[in-house]
């Protein structure tokens, strides 16, 4: 608890993205992959694997983009670094350990960024008024420079979660939320698709949570019922072991990796 609320105060974010509560969810999701890291590694792994067997093709130098490098623990930081000139770390909020580990990497940058383009217009928003719409060209003012790479993990379905968080405290119905959850997401392929480069896509498409027998209670959609782009490889997240929510619920995540955005599933 005190790490935590000593990380709160330096972690580093905008301040309108402060507001909305993205800071704290860092340093959550920072908090429980120390509580989850050995039922979290496999993913980490698998997350790892993809990235490396995309880079194995990948030509030498240009500029790589990370959309969504997070905690950077499911990241070959390394084997990036060596394939490319200049390799950018997207997120919406940097803790400062993450930040200590790129100083071993001089070609490595850690930027602040809003892929979705709703965080500044979602802060100042009020019921009654359009919701802002998500722009899939946003990802593009990243940088000056056209990536030669693209990566985005374990990110499409998290875009959604706090702009819908307010619309929750709004009094905002289950189904403007859901559909503005499923705008979020189809911006963010929408986005992915116009680039003119190889995109990597790692993200959870369903949700399972089991009982304490390992049975089925409930399977939903991660991604609002969009329809996923063809997986190259599926494999299992177990987000949050038994005692992580309750005594009684565990959390597994399907995920999905694909470098071929193009079709869907």
């Amino acid at each position: 608890m005190l790490a935590e609320l000593l990380l709160n105060s330096l972690v580093r974010c905008e301040p309108t993205a402060r507001r909305l509560g993205y800071g704290r969810a860092q340093v959550g999701l920072w908090s429980r992959s120390r509580r989850c890291a050995k039922a979290w590694a496999p993913h980490h792994a698998e997350t790892r694997a993809f990235v490396e067997s995309l880079l194995a093709g990948q030509p030498q130098g240009g500029t790589a983009w990370v959309l969504g490098a997070g905690l950077l623990d499911d990241l070959p930081l390394a084997a990036l670094a060596a394939k490319f000139d200049r390799v950018l770390l997207a997120d919406i909020a940097w803790l400062p350990m993450q930040l200590w580990r790129l100083k071993h990497y001089p070609n490595v940058e850690a930027r602040l960024f809003d892929v979705s383009g709703v965080v500044p217009m979602m802060l100042e928003w009020q019921p009654g008024k359009p919701l802002p719409e998500p722009q899939p060209e946003a990802m593009q003012a990243l940088d000056v420079d056209k990536p030669a790479l693209v990566l985005s993990l374990n990110l499409l379905s998290q875009l959604p979660l706090l702009p819908l968080e307010k619309l929750e405290r709004a009094g905002q119905s289950f189904a403007t939320r859901q559909a503005y959850g499923r705008r979020i997401v189809a911006a963010h392929l929408a986005g992915l698709r116009q680039l003119d480069c190889r995109v990597g896509l790692v993200s959870e498409q369903r949700r399972i949570f089991r009982n304490r027998a390992g049975e089925v209670v409930m399977s939903e959609s991660a991604l609002f019922d969009i329809t996923p782009p063809v997986a190259e490889k599926e494999w299992g997240w177990n987000l949050a072991p038994l005692g992580e929510i309750d005594n009684q619920t565990a959390l597994e995540l399907r995920v999905f990796a694909s470098s071929d955005l193009s079709v869907s599933a």
